[in-house]
């Protein structure tokens, strides 16, 4: 039996070219997403920017539509198909169990630990320090497998809705050390500030790579397929690297 890969790559079950809007009769792709920086960006209401938006529209053009909401309602609606696309969660073993991914991811994060600037020593690899050592992560957020394992012993890991009030507590020493990564982090350290009190510590937690998602379901599969074929032609031509460098995003070339 072909695997995903090989479908495409023989444009088997996929809709050749850029243009994959098909019939003029044919229902709007639905892509949904939350708050990435230079990734997805906007606001409930508001049309959203950034590489995602300019990605998909040359891949799908007119027969797009993308809407910003509050991430665990997209990713709900994705699962449920009631939206066509989840723009930009990382691959999770979890999220694999309840969506489908795209072949190839579209960027690359580098998760980390940030600390108050002089106190970035606190953080030299060893998660057997972070056991009683008060920190905040942002909820819903994927962190990797070694986050995840040791995520049960850290008894002072703390919950945080959002990059803001992460950077926040750090500040104010409320937590030693927040998880987040730089493409994140930095557009909200320039807008309070804070660009002078906070450092990346290293090494990272991990690096995770983003993917368009898709619902478990035959619809999802060939849309899948479809979008998998469109964005290797794309990566061939012009606008790749283009939009890429305007956008700031670091292409992870060879992830799957």
């Amino acid at each position: 039996m072909p695997t995903r890969r090989q479908w495409c790559q023989a444009g088997l079950g996929c809709m050749g070219g850029l243009g994959l809007a098909g019939p003029a009769r044919a229902a709007p792709v639905r892509a949904v997403g939350s708050q990435f920086a230079r990734i997805f960006e906007g606001a409930e209401g508001q049309p959203p920017k950034g590489l995602a938006v300019e990605l998909l529209s040359q891949i799908f053009g007119d027969n797009l539509r993308m809407e910003w909401m509050p991430w665990t309602r997209a990713q709900l609606m994705v699962e449920q198909g009631e939206a066509d696309i989840l723009i930009g969660p990382y691959r999770t073993p979890e999220r694999e169990a309840r969506m489908l991914f795209s072949v190839r991811a579209f960027y690359a994060d580098a998760m980390s630990w940030y600390a108050r600037q002089g106190d970035e020593k606190r953080w030299a690899g060893d998660y057997g320090g972070l056991v009683q050592m008060p920190v905040a992560a942002v909820r819903g957020w994927a962190y990797g497998s070694r986050f995840e394992r040791m995520k049960p012993l850290m008894a002072q890991l703390t919950w945080v809705q959002n990059v803001d009030a992460g950077l926040q507590m750090l500040t104010r020493k409320r937590v030693e050390l927040f998880a987040a990564n730089d493409r994140n982090c930095q557009p909200v350290l320039q807008r309070l500030g804070l660009g002078e009190g906070i450092v990346r510590c290293s090494p990272p937690l991990d690096v995770l790579h983003g993917h368009m998602a898709f619902a478990r379901s035959a619809s999802g599969e060939a849309l899948s397929r479809r979008y998998d074929l469109a964005y290797e032609q794309w990566l061939r031509g012009g606008s790749a690297a283009e939009l890429y460098r305007r956008w700031g995003v670091e292409r992870p070339f060879a992830a799957l």
